[in-house]
């Protein structure tokens, strides 16, 4: 891990303090924000998704996997139905023509050209409404057909059997032709009959469920797998060539509703300098696809990820992958990530508590902190109108919250808590690497008056919140001490009463903490910069500063310092 490489916080926080401190907020102008796609869920710049058959997991360990801080979640069952999340697989929306690359064997004509559309459609209607029976019910809903490629020259390796498949049709037409002749022919009624067999399939779907996003699987792609082969000098970039043929697919972007391209990882990328740029362009691919056609109405972009490697189904990522992957995607500015899984994370007891342990010590404090910090630069730089996205994307600048100003500790009871004070270099570094990107049809504010200071109230769910104590400027350069509703603040101490601004002043002392045992870090989880503290009982009844020290008790003293309280029903072995 490259310790020069520090996990950021971009944050801004109201406070109540005794030293008067100005809090700077910068938007940009309008004029040179991009736009992007609407949230799914209002006041929700970046989902997570969770699309995996975990519910076998119930009856094999006899305890429910925490998925609660997921927006969506789907199982991959062909027996689950009525979900948020939908994925059609080959077998399970129309008639799908392809060739089982292991036993050869045929279905539906094989080839696109053979494919019986009238049957298809007739059947692609009964499965949409037997898989998604609501009309109203807003979800994704992505169709995986991998088998063959709708642009002919990418059905290269296993797949050139359909180029294959497609001469010997045409040749057995008309035995005059030439190879060349029969080959060209081939290649554009090849790739008319996949236009048409795809396009017709959205048109259904969208028709049919149109509070739906709709989209293909692994669309758009860069072919950018050269990693292997000189991982020294491996840049990531997605050649000019597939670039144009992504181009050529615009009939496809226009007919989308969303974008599902993948960055799974192989052990080769593991914990590597090759894995952002690898995950960094192909996102960004997908980003310029989103705009290609709708400038004004860009495609929402959700990116597939898996929590373990392809090639080695057993290990998961690290926290050092995640920031790869999901941190990559979250500091980009997509809509979210699509966590998917198969039946290997849930075929045994083992497999099951392994993946209990690893939501529960690595997942889920993650998605904790890129959902939280996304949530918090969208509301400062966007007023909760945008998405924020790197100002420079190809650089390293990331959507987390400081470990050198939070501590997220477990207590007692399984609860998460993240306490921490916000400095003003968190802040600049917040608006000197992002900004903002307003959502479709939305007006980010020119300018925010300088002297003007807000609350900053941010939840990603009812017990996941971040709230700041207001001040505002008064005659003088101090700040004066105003009483937040009770509700902006988290439950994870009681608050005492809001004191007086003569109080405010001059705060009372505060009890002294008993002494606490040295601050072990073998019982911490490392990140990039500092210690995600999640199973030490040095700090289960005491609360620490963001640097693992004692701090002012915020129980008799919400004023005195500012901290932050946050709150997850989750548990940590």
């Amino acid at each position: 891990m490259d310790p020069l490489r520090q996990i950021q916080i971009f944050n801004s926080f109201g406070s109540c303090n005794r030293v008067s401190i100005f809090i700077i907020l910068l938007a940009t102008q309008c004029s040179s924000v991009k736009i992007r796609a609407r949230p799914l869920i209002p006041n929700s710049p970046f989902l997570s998704i969770w699309n995996a058959p975990t519910e076998l997991c119930t009856n094999r360990i006899g305890t429910q996997l925490d998925l609660s801080l997921f927006h969506f979640v789907g199982s991959t069952l062909k027996t689950s139905t009525q979900q948020n999340i939908t994925i059609f697989y080959e077998d399970r929306l129309g008639c799908y023509p392809y060739k089982d690359e292991s036993t050869g064997e045929t279905f539906n004509g094989g080839i696109p050209q053979l494919c019986p559309m009238e049957h298809h459609l007739k059947k692609a209607r009964d499965d949409i409404n037997f898989y998604i029976p609501s009309d109203e019910e807003v979800g994704l809903t992505v169709i995986d057909w991998e088998n063959w490629r709708p642009i002919w020259i990418r059905n290269w390796g296993s797949k050139d059997t359909y180029r294959e498949e497609s001469v010997e049709f045409v040749q057995q037409r008309d035995l005059s032709l030439s190879e060349t002749q029969a080959t060209m022919i081939a290649k554009m009624e090849f790739e008319a009959a996949a236009k048409s067999l795809m396009l017709e399939t959205l048109t259904l779907g969208k028709s049919m469920k149109p509070n739906r996003l709709w989209g293909y699987y692994l669309f758009p792609d860069c072919y950018n797998y050269n990693y292997n082969q000189n991982p020294q000098n491996y840049i990531g970039t997605c050649s000019d060539a597939e670039i144009a043929r992504n181009n050529e697919l615009n009939w496809l972007w226009e007919e989308s509703t969303a974008l599902y391209p993948s960055i799974y990882l192989e052990t080769a990328l593991r914990s590597s300098k090759n894995a952002p740029l690898f995950v960094r362009n192909r996102v960004q691919e997908a980003i310029r696809v989103s705009n290609t056609n709708k400038l004004t109405q860009p495609l929402p972009v959700f990116v597939y990820t898996r929590p373990v490697f392809t090639d080695f189904y057993t290990e998961y990522l690290s926290q050092d992958d995640l920031v790869n992957t999901i941190g990559e995607c979250a500091a980009l500015g997509v809509s979210g990530v699509v966590i998917w899984g198969d039946l290997t994370l849930t075929q045994s007891e083992t497999t099951c508590m392994s993946l209990d342990i690893y939501l529960r010590r690595t997942l889920n404090p993650y998605i904790i902190n890129v959902t939280m910090a996304a949530k918090i630069c969208s509301q400062v730089l966007c007023q909760d109108l945008g998405a924020c996205a790197r100002k420079n994307w190809d650089s390293s600048d990331y959507l987390h919250l400081n470990p050198e100003s939070f501590v997220i500790q477990t207590t007692g009871n399984g609860k998460y808590v993240v306490q921490g004070q916000p400095t003003f270099q968190d802040l600049q570094q917040l608006m000197e690497n992002f900004h903002c990107r307003c959502y479709a049809g939305h007006r980010c504010k020119p300018a925010v008056n300088i002297n003007d200071i807000s609350y900053i109230n941010v939840c990603i769910s009812e017990d996941i919140c971040i709230g700041s104590l207001p001040y505002h400027k008064s005659s003088s350069e101090a700040r004066s001490f105003t009483c937040p509703p009770k509700t902006w603040l988290s439950p994870v101490f009681p608050v005492s009463p809001c004191p007086s601004p003569s109080t405010h002043s001059s705060p009372s002392p505060v009890s002294p903490h008993p002494p606490l045992p040295p601050f072990p870090l073998s019982q911490c989880l490392p990140i990039r910069g500092g210690w995600w503290v999640l199973t030490s009982p040095w700090l289960r009844n005491a609360p620490v500063s963001a640097q693992g020290l004692p701090a002012r008790d915020p129980r008799t003293h919400p004023w005195a310092s500012f901290t932050v309280f946050l709150t997850v029903f989750s548990n940590c072995l």
